[in-house]
């Protein structure tokens, strides 16, 4: 009821206010999104199960393309929750995300990415998601500063042709962070469901940033139970884990089907 209030005060700004409607209107539909998802359940961050550690931060400015703080630290709860072996991040720009992944965790991560350099086909990209291209040496620039111990393990390629199968049902969290075009999220999806062993977490990051990663992940719930962390834009599916003592959210046949599709 309160997002419908609003929108309509909103389209009356349309009328009385063409200028400031214009100005609103991308935060508003943003706003909306992130309050009204059909098909996605909304929790608190403090429904997560406790941490027996405490989220560990670093003093990075996130920039354009990187994750805010209220988005790291919904990711990290989720990390302290699971507490990974293994890690597949699917996207990987500057590697700050990265660089908090490892910093939380014990697991070896994969962390995939599409150098300039091998980016022959961006049909649909705009030219901001362009934009965020970087040469090899780029990539990863925050994580390479700590990757002492060599737990992070760069990947390079277009993650809709890439060639996944040697990690097949190993990881225990996987991100989906690349491209936010739709095609992009619903076959990136599809892999990380592949990836993801029996027990774990799908992460997906910019629900309501993006309206295609909306619409990807409401398909997506169609057949696999889909939660909104309220105050992040991450979402996140549960395979084999539990919040609050509920039965694990998917059984073989959904599986079956969502990676078929």
């Amino acid at each position: 009821m309160t997002v419908s209030t609003v929108w309509r005060h909103t389209f009356l700004d349309a009328i009385v206010a063409p200028r400031r409607f214009r100005r609103v209107m991308p935060q508003m539909r943003k706003l909306s999104d992130l309050l009204h998802h059909p098909g996605i359940q909304s929790l608190e961050v403090s429904d997560l199960p406790a941490p027996q550690t405490p989220v560990q931060m670093l003093s990075i400015a996130p920039g354009y393309g990187g994750m805010p703080a209220q988005d790291l630290y919904a990711l990290l709860r989720i990390v302290l929750w699971i507490r990974p072996r293994v890690i597949f991040e699917i996207g990987t720009f500057q590697g700050a995300t990265t660089a908090h992944l490892a910093l939380n965790s014990d697991a070896q991560i994969y962390t995939l990415d599409l150098p300039r350099d091998m980016a022959t086909d961006l049909k649909g990209y705009t030219s901001s998601d362009a934009a965020l291209l970087q040469a090899r040496d780029q990539i990863g620039g925050f994580y390479r500063q700590s990757n002492h111990d060599g737990r992070i393990h760069q990947l390079f390629g277009d993650s809709r042709s890439f060639d996944y199968r040697a990690y097949y049902g190993s990881a225990d969290l996987v991100l989906v962070d690349a491209c936010h075009l739709y095609d992009y999220v619903i076959s990136d999806s599809n892999q990380a469901f592949r990836l993801l062993g029996p027990r774990g977490v799908i992460v997906w990051h910019d629900l309501g940033n993006s309206r295609d990663v909306l619409r990807a992940l409401q398909k997506i719930s169609r057949e696999s139970r889909v939660y909104h962390v309220e105050g992040s834009a991450i979402a996140f599916h549960p395979r084999g884990v539990s919040l609050t003592g509920e039965a694990p959210s998917e059984s073989k046949e959904n599986v079956e089907s969502m990676v078929a599709q």
